[in-house]
């Protein structure tokens, strides 16, 4: 039985655009192929077999000529973002069951869609391991008119990302570990301090990330948590958690509720709550308060495993002017007992 599931994550998809316009806004609009799933996780078992559908739709200007292409890929380690190889050695994976149809070009008009049906067939000897493959779709823009005429030429390059599971047990077998846990031992008062947390998968195939940061202080009665927002790590990759506060959380929540308004009202959700992550999702978070004073204990939990850090935040910045303000004060009166002896033993006319 097999299981497919899209999920979709900014930081797991590749677009990368070939601009040769002088005016990088018109090639933007002239250009508009989009792609759907740009991610997908799907789970097969050896032997068996699965369909999957990628469609294309070009919303640019122009007339595409198209070529699909697959490659391997592989993640940063950080951020989650896609690094493209250059060619990949899976078999199994082909457009309507054809390999031959890798390269083979086809056309799209502007406004036209196309469901392209891609078939993963598996022997029953194939590995059970978590395959990264990028399905790439080499666009470029059909010249209109005479070969003599001088045109600008545009061309792109989209992906379809898919993490193919392949299992006999078809469920998750991910695996989270803590990698390292950044907190300074010290911290300034009136700067504060940062954190971040690398996790780890050492399981068998890709998993989302849950947890939480607690950040603890006495004499504060409630201590502050920081969520792990659910991104995607892959087997035998690292990523460093992004984390939203409680109270950023409440707005995203609050976001969501208003969907339907939004929708009503012509405004765009999707858009809002992207640029809503974007800026308030981090993955080195920034620690600050008016006034920090004391010890300050961090916690970082991921599925059963913990990991606990202390910071002692002391104005270090003040201690320092205070003690560099006399320093300057005897310098001060030093040059200027100098600077009256000078004067004093200065010859009259």
């Amino acid at each position: 039985m097999s299981i497919k599931k899209y999920l979709s994550f900014s930081l797991l998809i590749s677009l990368l655009t070939l601009v040769f316009l002088s005016k990088p806004t018109l090639a933007a609009s002239a250009l508009d192929l989009k792609i759907y799933p740009p991610v997908a996780y799907l789970s097969v078992k050896p032997g068996a077999g699965i369909n999957h559908l990628v469609k294309l739709s070009n919303q640019g200007l122009y007339t595409l000529e198209i070529a699909p292409t697959l490659v391997n890929f592989q993640t940063d380690g950080k951020s989650g973002a896609v690094i493209l190889e250059q060619s990949s050695d899976f078999t199994y994976l082909n457009l309507e069951a054809d390999p031959a149809n890798w390269g083979k070009s086809f056309i799209l008009k502007p406004g036209e869609e196309k469901n392209l049906n891609f078939v993963i067939a598996l022997p029953s000897l194939v590995p059970e391991k978590e395959f990264h493959l990028s399905i790439l779709f080499q666009a470029r823009q059909v010249a209109q008119g005479s070969s003599h005429q001088q045109q600008a030429i545009l061309s792109a390059i989209v992906a379809s990302n898919v993490v193919l599971a392949v299992s006999n047990e078809g469920q998750n077998r991910g695996e989270l570990v803590i990698e390292q846990f950044n907190v300074p031992k010290l911290a300034d008062s009136l700067i504060g301090f940062s954190f971040s947390a690398l996790l780890k998968n050492i399981g068998s195939n890709a998993t989302p990330i849950t947890g939480q940061i607690k950040i603890s202080h006495w004499p504060a009665a409630q201590a502050e948590i920081y969520q792990l927002y659910p991104d995607m790590v892959l087997a035998g990759s690292q990523r460093l958690a992004r984390t939203m506060s409680e109270t950023e959380l409440k707005s995203l929540t609050q976001l969501e509720e208003s969907k339907a308004v939004l929708a009503a009202n012509g405004e765009d959700y999707a858009a809002r709550k992207a640029q809503l992550i974007r800026e308030k999702l981090k993955s080195q978070v920034f620690y600050k308060k008016s006034f920090l004073l004391g010890a300050y204990d961090l916690e970082l939990a991921v599925g059963e495993q913990t990991s606990s850090k202390r910071v002692i935040v002391l104005p270090f910045s003040l201690l320092f002017i205070v003690l560099i303000l006399p320093i300057l004060y005897t310098l001060f009166s030093l040059l200027q007992k100098l600077t009256q002896k000078v004067i004093l033993k200065k010859p009259d006319n």
